[in-house]
């Protein structure tokens, strides 16, 4: 039997389900082959599902090393690909190796010239569910404080989750640890991160603890758990991580290793197309189940935000 490359469990909100995982979660194993459904075709479909309002993606990794930063980029980069619109991803993250060096050499804007209301040529308020065109991805960074922290305050925040709502119908966010709990509070959708690796399972476990302890338990039932650079020797730590989360979240999407995603690179960033005849660039090197894993999480993770309202925003 060949492995499975990616092994998605689907169902809904913990709160909606039985008390056992396997009552209600079934697991779909990727890639398609002579006799087996055509997975990808149908993440695909998920993908470019219509989205009611504008929506903010909230991405956080459960510890350090978990691929946070390049897992917001390469879905925002692929959603704006599948579903022909720009989608703005914010790095509130300031550190080597952050949203926007990694997107180099597309150009990063300041959230400052996004409060000044100089959205990028062509921007326009979302109406609707229409695709718009090319696809295109923004990237806006906050200042950095002498400290390393992200210059911002609460006033500045609420603007900037006001600005990206007007312009943009995904946005989803890249958050340091001084910007998770102000990111949460505007969030529609939650992405937890994890390595595949021995600290994967106690790292998810003690994030869903904080977030259930200070009022994101509603968020962290319909988050999408993502176990990151899985290999054949880090198989036993995914599913140890992924027994932690069955039945307390909404999906689980395994990313495959890939050298492209290990480190930065100097050369081209992300691709703005996942046409097989544009630039190579990091998302058109990846191997083909690495590539389908990101399409079914961009799969999953739409067929989230269409199932469900816009959040109400709220200031604490």
């Amino acid at each position: 039997m060949r492995p499975r490359t990616v092994e998605r469990a689907v169902s809904g909100p913990a709160d909606q389900r039985s008390t056992h995982w396997r009552d209600h979660i079934a697991l779909v194993p990727g890639g398609a082959g002579p006799g087996r459904p055509d997975h990808d075709k149908r993440d695909r479909a998920r993908a470019v599902l219509p989205v009611n309002g504008s929506r903010l993606v909230a991405v956080v990794g459960c510890t350090v090393g978990a691929g946070q930063t390049v897992t917001t980029l390469m879905l925002a980069d692929l959603l704006a690909s599948l579903r022909g619109q720009p989608v703005a991803a914010l790095d509130l993250n300031p550190a080597p190796g952050s949203l926007g060096e990694l997107a180099a050499p597309r150009p990063t804007r300041t959230v400052r010239s996004l409060l000044a209301g100089q959205v990028p040529a062509g921007r326009q308020p979302h109406n609707g569910h229409q695709p718009r065109g090319r696809a295109q991805l923004d990237v806006f960074a906050a200042e950095v404080r002498a400290d390393g922290a992200a210059n911002m305050g609460d006033q500045e925040y609420r603007q900037m989750f006001d600005a990206v709502a007007a312009g943009y119908q995904l946005t989803l966010a890249d958050p340091g640890a001084t910007a998770v709990a102000r990111v949460l509070n505007a969030a529609d959708q939650l992405v937890l991160v994890a390595p595949a690796s021995p600290d994967a399972a106690r790292a998810f476990a003690m994030t869903q603890e904080w977030l259930s302890n200070h009022g994101y338990g509603a968020l962290s039932a319909n988050s999408i758990a993502v176990v990151n650079g899985l290999s054949k020797r880090s198989m036993p730590h995914a599913q140890q991580a992924e027994l932690v989360v069955r039945g307390k979240c909404r999906a689980i999407v395994r990313v495959p290793w890939d050298d492209h995603l290990a480190q930065p690179q100097t050369g081209p960033g992300l691709s703005d197309s996942i046409d097989p005849n544009a630039a190579a660039s990091r998302l058109g090197q990846l191997r083909p189940p690495v590539l389908q894993a990101y399409v079914a999480l961009a799969g999953v993770l739409v067929a989230a935000l269409s199932a469900s309202l816009p959040r109400r925003r709220v200031a604490r």
